[in-house]
């Protein structure tokens, strides 16, 4: 699987989820999408072109929403091995989490093993907590028993809530 296409699969499930969750007034989650600034815009025979096209700043996270009142927020992450590579979380990404989660937000990350074809939801402060003591990776049994794991239901949702 190429890198472009690693997290399609986890992507696809969560989109599924988020518009059941609308669907049935459960949660409010949208995908974010990337700031992006475009330098010129043409119109031709009735359509929009957009030309030199860049991102303007850092993202936050993939998913951001309500549930029941509270802000929630998450980034997906997928692995195709026995562990997670600590350097495909970004910086900015896991500060973001942690943030909103001391302001009393739900703020978590989604992890899929594909080996496994397993879902967990991992507290930022963990993953934090595992960078402060320099750690490269963290193997699926580790993270399995430091995280909650996500049940996939009929018919095909998420249990993120």
């Amino acid at each position: 699987m190429t890198n472009k296409n690693r997290g399609m699969f986890l992507e696809t499930i969560i989109n599924k989820s988020i518009s059941f969750f609308w669907e049935n007034n459960l949660a409010f989650i949208e995908k974010k999408g990337l700031p992006i600034t475009f330098a010129s815009v043409k119109k031709q025979n009735n359509k929009f072109i957009l030309e030199n096209s860049i991102i303007s700043r850092k993202s936050t996270v993939d998913y951001i929403g309500m549930l029941n009142g509270k802000f929630i927020c998450f980034e997906a992450k997928t692995s195709n091995e026995d562990k997670f590579i600590l350097k495909n979380i970004k910086q900015h990404q896991l500060e973001y989490l942690i943030l909103m989660q001391s302001h009393g937000a739900i703020a978590f990350f989604v992890f899929y093993f594909s080996k496994q074809n397993e879902f967990y939801k991992v507290d930022p402060m963990y993953i934090d907590s595992e960078l402060k003591k320099n750690k490269k990776s963290l193997h699926f049994e580790e993270l399995k028993e430091n995280s909650i794991k996500i049940e996939l239901n009929f018919p095909g949702v998420l249990n993120l809530l």
